[in-house]
């Protein structure tokens, strides 16, 4: 029997056709969606694998970087941190283990700062500042990767706009500067050195390279839910037709 497509016109299987075209589009624009992605953490390993490899610079050439260059060059410092003026950053994760992060200022020969994370607590502790967690109050030389202000994106935590902060949801040096009697810069750095401990702070660990989603085989995924649906709903109409277009739903 010859198949009969009249069917096809009929109100319902518009609209399944308008559903599978929708849905080959979305799924071909989230495989491409995943392989940017894929090139995004890509280039985001190669610029940790070449940077955090390079000698620790000193600070006169870390400033002379724009934030972009200087994102995770080691940089070595001396000074002097002020703990009275640390701050705490909420709600960090440490191993899957819930915890804040310790922001502390450490000052310069120069009169300026630089705000340093010195590493993770647990979320039981109360301050800053943080009893058994204090920093040396002597001067002490410390390398850190440089890492620029945080911004809040989406619908991230607000931090209140007027006031001194000893909590904070992100490293808004922007926010921060105003409570500093001395310039803080516009980059923070990752405590690397000294080496972590089973003291508190635990010195957080450098991203890995090759870590993140696996964001090829997701848009391999895609194509796939993409070719399936452009292959398998002709088949459905052909099968439909054949049968006089009786499978009407």
């Amino acid at each position: 029997m010859t198949p009969d497509y009249g069917f096809a016109k009929r109100p319902a299987w518009l609209i399944g056709h308008l559903v599978a075209v929708a849905a080959i589009v979305a799924f071909i624009l989230l495989g491409f969606w995943q392989l940017r992605k894929h090139d995004e953490r890509s280039a985001f390993d190669a610029r940790i694998a070449e940077r955090t490899i390079d000698a620790p610079m000193g600070l006169e050439k870390a400033r002379e970087l724009s934030v972009l260059e200087l994102d995770f060059r080691q940089v070595a410092v001396t000074g002097k941190y002020d703990v009275a003026r640390e701050v705490v950053q909420l709600a960090q994760t440490f191993n899957g283990r819930s915890g804040n992060y310790l922001l502390t200022p450490l000052v310069l020969d120069d009169g300026t700062a630089i705000v340093v994370n010195r590493g993770w607590i647990p979320i039981d502790f109360v301050g800053p500042p943080i009893l058994g967690a204090e920093p040396t109050t002597v001067e002490v030389s410390i390398v850190g990767v440089a890492r620029p202000a945080e911004i809040r994106r989406g619908l991230g935590p607000v931090d209140p706009p007027d006031g001194d902060l000893d909590r904070i949801s992100r490293v808004d040096l922007n926010r921060l500067a105003p409570q500093f009697p001395y310039p803080i810069g516009d980059f923070y750095l990752q405590l690397v050195s000294p080496p972590s401990s089973d003291t508190i702070p635990l010195v957080l660990d450098l991203p890995e390279p090759g870590g993140g989603p696996p964001h090829l085989p997701y848009a391999v995924q895609w194509f796939i839910f993409a070719a399936v649906v452009a292959a398998g709903y002709p088949i459905l109409l052909r099968s439909t037709a054949r049968k006089g277009g009786e499978s009407d739903s």
